[in-house]
This record gives C-alpha cells, sequence and structure tokens, in this order.
C-alpha cells in the first residue's frame, strides 16, 4: 500500500475518549481507583477519587484547559473546525475512530501513529 503522508506525532489524549471507558471496562476491584467525568464548574472534567483532576473533557491539549481565542494560533485554527463546541456536546472526534478518518481526510493524512494519554498514571 502506497501512503502520501504518514503522521507520526499524533496524540489521543484522555480528555478526548469515552466519559465511562475506564469505569465501565475495569475489574469491580479497580472502578474506584479509574478516571471519571463528573460535572465541574466549567463544564464535563475528567476527575479521580482520589481528587486528581485531568482537565475539561474535550478541552485544550493533554491537560484539557479551557479554549481562550487568540492564545495559540493552532489552537484556534483547530478550533475554527468546531473541535472544541463539537467536544462541548459530547462529540469527541479525536476519540471515535468514524470521526477521526474523516478528520484525516480533511488534512490530507493517509496514516498515523497515535501515542496514548500522557502523565495520566501519574497522578492515579
Amino acid at each position: 500500500m502506497h501512503y502520501n503522508r504518514i503522521s507520526a506525532d499524533c496524540h489521543l489524549d484522555l480528555i478526548w475518549l469515552p466519559p465511562d471507558l475506564f469505569v465501565s471496562e475495569a475489574p469491580a476491584a479497580l472502578k474506584d481507583r479509574m478516571p471519571y467525568v463528573a460535572e465541574g464548574p466549567d463544564g464535563p472534567r475528567w476527575v479521580a477519587n482520589n481528587g486528581a483532576t485531568f482537565g475539561l473533557a474535550g478541552g485544550v491539549g493533554a491537560s484539557g484547559t479551557k479554549h481562550e481565542p487568540g492564545k495559540q494560533l493552532r489552537v484556534d485554527v483547530m478550533a475554527a473546525t468546531g473541535l472544541y463546541e463539537d467536544g462541548k456536546k459530547g462529540i469527541r472526534r479525536p476519540g471515535d475512530p468514524h470521526l477521526r478518518v474523516k478528520e484525516m481526510d480533511r488534512d490530507g493524512v493517509d496514516a498515523e501513529v497515535i501515542y496514548g494519554i500522557l502523565a495520566a498514571a501519574a497522578k492515579l
């Protein structure tokens, strides 16, 4: 198979994963240690029972911060596609394989290497 463009620096951050992923899939003995999504003052936020916080669901970057227009051009470009507005509606484009493929097509990417969630394990 011939690829024109392969992205080798993609990340699938915790904030874009399904909100019940870890609790629903963990063994019963570990469920209370898993991160989950709870309502916060700025919207749904990833948290854990040990007090750790992981950022806004559908937020900016690995830390899930709130989008601040004009702060970072790259983030503003992603915001212009509706990424963060969709995230507020529970549409997790980076974490949904069907939606991710559409984004890859839009960006002219044929294949990608996806790196997993960063730094979350240290907080658990």
